[in-house]
């Protein structure tokens, strides 16, 4: 029997603790879709590893090549032909009474264009990439890239409509779909060499959009069925803050893909090699606050009035959660990089460390581009998307022959604390602004 009578209750409060944890993170659909955001992430990584570990055994390594190549381009060509559409589901979708149209509008455009953007890039082969000519060697090759290039971005857009419901765990489920279907089919598949590899991979992602279609969609907007439908006034009503939304994508993107060939032509491919391995540790630290930002634009959506106190919410747990890894990443760096070989410890040390001050910036950027898309502030999204990307390689040039690829960390630290401090400072700004206005019963001159 404990002396202290109160020392029996600790294990129930514990429970209770604990139990209330779990219901704010299930009930509560910022976090909770947040957290299968991170899942998703998680499974693509895992499983994506055991794929292509699998994959490695089954096929030639010519084939595993070849099928590499190809899948990179069928992601370029879906990310080219999306067109940003999928932040237009996820803004408009919610506040619209046609959604239904929407959705079929967004999905008989996406699969068009997709179409189109496959065999143009077929097209032009001998021009950007003359070793995937073996894709027009026949009809069937020519006709399953064309076919891949439209079912992969329409994927991306059906993942959208889940967001824009705030059911992210169907996009969890869609993600798991295309996973593990596309496991067995590689053995399945394995006779047919390069296409046999292709196959397993196009043939996930058709039976995750099949089952999205037909059974998913219907079940989270009761008596939808897809129908394909194409509205100008739809179109019209998206568009524009989609492809507002895809330029910035592209120029905050441009920075990340532009970095590591600088620093293969201005250091060589061993620093390349140190480099890469420290941004790609560098970017799992800011997953969870990205996903949080991602959740936070569906819940944004859906109350746009409410934006900024579902932003400030993410923020502190995103903020939280950045923090705590990334002092986490800056002390054990050596450590980390030892599990690669010495030489990444000797070199990719100092990268890592900044590219941990980083994530909490980063975090907070990609927070304040989540508030311009709600209040669809598409010129100042491009131009602090514009500001990171000149202002990252700017810096990483000036600085790399002398301090190597550290200065890539100094360049992306300083870019996104610049505009973490702008976005920051017009926030507070404007909400003081709004403060003063509502106190004095008008609005105050812009």
């Amino acid at each position: 029997m404990p002396l202290n009578p109160n020392l029996g209750h600790k294990p129930a409060a514990r429970c209770k603790i604990l139990q209330l944890g779990g219901e704010i993170l299930t009930q509560n659909s910022l976090f909770a879709n947040a957290g299968y955001l991170m899942a998703i992430e998680v499974v693509n990584a895992l499983l994506g590893f055991l794929f292509w570990a699998w994959a490695a055994r089954l096929y030639q390594p010519a084939e595993v090549g070849t099928a590499t190549a190809a899948l990179s381009a069928l992601a370029l060509v879906s990310g080219i032909a999306g067109m940003g559409i999928g932040n237009g589901i996820v803004r408009f979708l919610p506040e619209t009474r046609s959604g239904d149209l929407l959705v079929n509008t967004a999905f008989t455009f996406l699969w068009s264009v997709g179409l189109v953007i496959g065999g143009l890039f077929l097209i032009g082969l001998p021009v950007w990439s003359p070793s995937l000519l073996v894709l027009r060697h026949s009809n069937a090759a020519t006709s399953g890239f064309v076919l891949f290039s439209a079912t992969m971005t329409l994927n991306a857009a059906v993942r959208s409509v889940f967001l824009a419901h705030r059911r992210a765990r169907y996009a969890f489920l869609h993600a798991a779909v295309v996973n593990l279907v596309r496991m067995p089919l590689l053995a399945v598949l394995a006779g047919l060499q390069t296409a046999g590899l292709l196959l397993s991979v196009g043939l996930g992602f058709g039976l995750a959009l099949a089952l999205s279609l037909v059974l998913l969609l219907p079940k989270m907007r009761p008596g939808y069925r897809f129908r394909p439908r194409l509205d100008l006034s739809i179109l019209a009503l998206i568009f524009p803050f989609s492809m507002g939304n895809h330029v910035a994508g592209l120029l905050a993107q441009s920075s990340r893909m532009l970095l590591p060939l600088a620093i293969l032509e201005t250091l060589g491919p061993v620093p390349s090699g140190h480099a890469y391995i420290a941004w790609m540790l560098g970017g799992f630290l800011t997953t969870p606050g990205l996903a949080l930002a991602t959740s936070a634009f569906a819940e944004g959506a859906n109350a746009p009035r409410d934006s900024v106190r579902i932003i400030a919410k993410a923020a502190l747990a995103a903020l939280l959660l950045t923090c705590g890894a990334a002092l986490f990443l800056a002390v054990l760096a050596p450590w980390l990089l030892l599990l690669y070989g010495r030489t990444y410890a000797q070199e990719s040390t100092g990268l890592l460390r900044w590219l941990a001050a980083a994530g909490p910036l980063t975090v907070v950027v990609q927070l304040y581009f989540t508030h311009l898309r709600v209040q669809q502030r598409l010129r100042s999204l491009i131009l602090g998307s514009g500001v990171i990307a000149v202002v990252a390689l700017a810096i990483s040039l000036w600085l790399m022959p002398r301090l190597g690829i550290v200065a890539t960390g100094i360049g992306w630290t300083a870019a996104n604390g610049l505009v973490a401090v702008a976005g920051l400072s017009t926030v507070f700004r404007t909400g003081i602004r709004r403060q003063l206005a509502s106190r004095l019963g008008g609005a105050l001159p812009h």
